[in-house]
């Protein structure tokens, strides 16, 4: 017992030595390595980009550390730039790539690193890398013409490495601006700060690109941003978007809020104009973009979605009626012909908007004071929406289905049929109110037509109408009873209204017929027609024709 207590030191010695040697072998070794493989990469990174670009991109960068014991590398303060000399032999040659880029970052980490399968196998393997402080312009040229068969990621690596895994990858605040070239040479320029881009399983070998699990040779991208905010070209506006997230995985667009904000009050606004103009405030909040396609979006320039749904929001336009009427006209303008102008082909299989307000305000040329149309609690599903030529074919109505409470008290649906790629702009619509208060209209009666609903109960209004960009006409069946009108007159001094008496008195008993229908007769139906005054807008249109119909239903289609 005695003899072992005595060489037991010893052994303990000889394992200590032992893990001393090794602890020593393995520091000279990381260290060995780490100036040996550090010297590497400082020559290959540059030659890289360089190789790979066919000389196009210079890379430059302040410092590199490697630490193979931890598995991390540090770049500081990297920057990739364009040679210009070489892009002009490209043009010139047409082997000039329609994008380009310019990147600098302030710092980049890539953890769990294994150096070894980097330097042995050819093969790049991280955890996860994160890219702070990242500013990135993106040039997209349509004028220029390349005609070299495009490759793809792996076929651009293949020479220089068998694979590159990345388990995460972030970029923290970054800067992007995206400048893109018409083909008429006219750029637009956006400019995002503040974003969040998180990229998950990214993964570049010779079978990623079939994945269909991957898009862009990665499981998911998750990207967001705080907020973007921008002009109108003719300055009259601020555009927000705030909260823009969107998920790859689900192929999903997220937006907290869309805004368009005029930059002037309503006095200004009209001032800046000179001439009558819709005054647009628009809000919309929660809107999700369901199975977009960012395939198309990014390479054809084209939007796909299969749903767009807005949570809620408010859509308020003002006119000011005092000021003269625009030079031109508005043909053209119909919400089909509108979407078949523009130069982004679209394709939404439904849009719906919940809880949504509509307010329409126009102030009076004779009164001076301001009439308010409002609808609340609108719900609205648009379906078809597409000015792509092969959609069409298959399908040319564009539906949307409306339903709200009109003036506080009217319950009101509506439906929509748009003919797509019509060049009249074929429409027709239908509806139907009910349980109305008429004396609810007098904000808008009172200001715009000098005329005081004093009682009336609109028990249903249905309505049919069609038409084209020139005219439109329809049916009109409106029942109520009880109604009783004013016709006023203002003081010109306080812009207040008195009523004329015995105008109201001969109306109200000559001419007013106070309800449909009336007793021992049938139901009057109204068939209105109207022609388009080409300085107004589409929904000018169908009220006109409406209420042409109701004013005939009443008798009052002289008043």
């Amino acid at each position: 017992m005695e003899q072992r207590k005595r060489k037991l030191p010893r052994i303990i010695r000889i394992i200590l030595t032992a893990l001393a040697i090794l602890l020593v072998l393995v520091l000279c070794t990381g260290w060995y390595l780490n100036q040996h493989w550090t010297k590497l990469l400082r020559k290959e990174l540059s030659g890289y980009v360089t190789d790979l670009s066919d000389s196009l991109y210079i890379v430059q960068y302040k410092d590199l550390h490697l630490n193979v014991l931890s598995g991390s590398l540090t770049v500081e303060k990297a920057s990739m730039t364009l040679d210009s000399a070489v892009y002009r032999r490209m043009l010139a040659a047409h082997r000039a790539p329609e994008n380009t880029y310019l990147i600098s970052v302030e710092k980049l980490q890539l953890r769990y690193f294994r150096p070894w399968r980097y330097f042995i196998k050819n093969e790049l393997n991280a955890g996860e890398l994160i890219v702070t402080g990242p500013s990135i312009v993106m040039d997209q040229n349509s004028t220029v013409r390349d005609t070299t068969r495009p490759r793809t990621a792996y076929e651009n690596i293949s020479t220089k490495m068998k694979s590159i895994f990345i388990g995460h990858f972030q970029l923290d605040n970054t800067h992007f601006k995206y400048v893109f070239t018409r083909r008429d040479s006219s750029r637009v320029i956006h400019q995002f700060r503040n974003l969040r881009i998180g990229v998950n399983d990214f993964l570049i070998d010779s079978a990623a690109l079939h994945d269909p699990t991957r898009y862009l040779y990665a499981r998911n991208y998750e990207i967001g941003m705080r907020d973007y905010m921008n002009r109108t070209r003719d300055s009259l506006y601020w555009i927000f978007v705030r909260g823009i997230s969107y998920d790859a995985a689900e192929r999903t667009l997220n937006i907290g809020q869309f805004e368009v904000q005029p930059r002037y009050d309503k006095a200004a606004f009209q001032q800046r104009t000179g001439v009558q103009q819709d005054r647009y405030e628009l809000l919309f909040n929660d809107i999700r973009v369901q199975e977009l396609d960012p395939r198309l979006l990014l390479q054809e320039q084209q939007i796909w979605a299969r749903r767009v749904n807005i949570g809620n929001g408010k859509v308020h336009i003002y006119r000011d009626r005092t000021l003269p009427m625009p030079p031109g006209d508005k043909l053209g303008q119909f919400p089909n012909q509108v979407l078949q102008k523009l130069h982004i082909p679209l394709k939404i299989d439904t849009l719906t908007g919940n809880n949504m307000e509509l307010q329409y305000a126009e102030l009076s040329p004779l009164t001076q004071q301001t009439g308010v149309l409002n609808f609340s609690h609108v719900h609205g599903r648009f379906t078809n929406i597409t000015n792509i030529d092969s959609m069409v074919a298959r399908n040319k109505h564009c539906l949307a289905d409306f339903d709200a409470i009109f003036m506080q008290s009217g319950k009101l649906r509506a439906h929509f049929d748009f003919l797509l790629n019509n060049p009249a702009g074929r429409f027709a619509v239908s509806g139907q109110l009910k349980n109305m208060n008429g004396k609810d209209l007098n904000s808008v009666t009172r200001p715009l037509g000098m005329i005081e609903i004093r009682s009336c109960n609109i028990r249903d209004l249905n309505f049919n109408i069609q038409g084209d960009e020139r005219k439109a006409a329809g049916s009109v069946t409106l029942l109520y009873d009880n109604l009783k009108i004013a016709i006023l007159k203002q003081d010109k001094d306080h812009h207040s209204y008195r009523r004329k008496g015995l105008m109201s008195f001969v109306a109200n008993v000559m001419v007013i017929k106070d309800s449909n229908p009336l007793n021992g007769e049938k139901v009057r139906v109204a068939t209105p027609t109207h022609t388009r005054d080409i300085q107004k807008s589409f929904f000018n249109l169908v009220w006109k024709t409406l209420f042409a119909g109701v004013k005939e239903t009443a008798g009052a289609g002289k008043l």
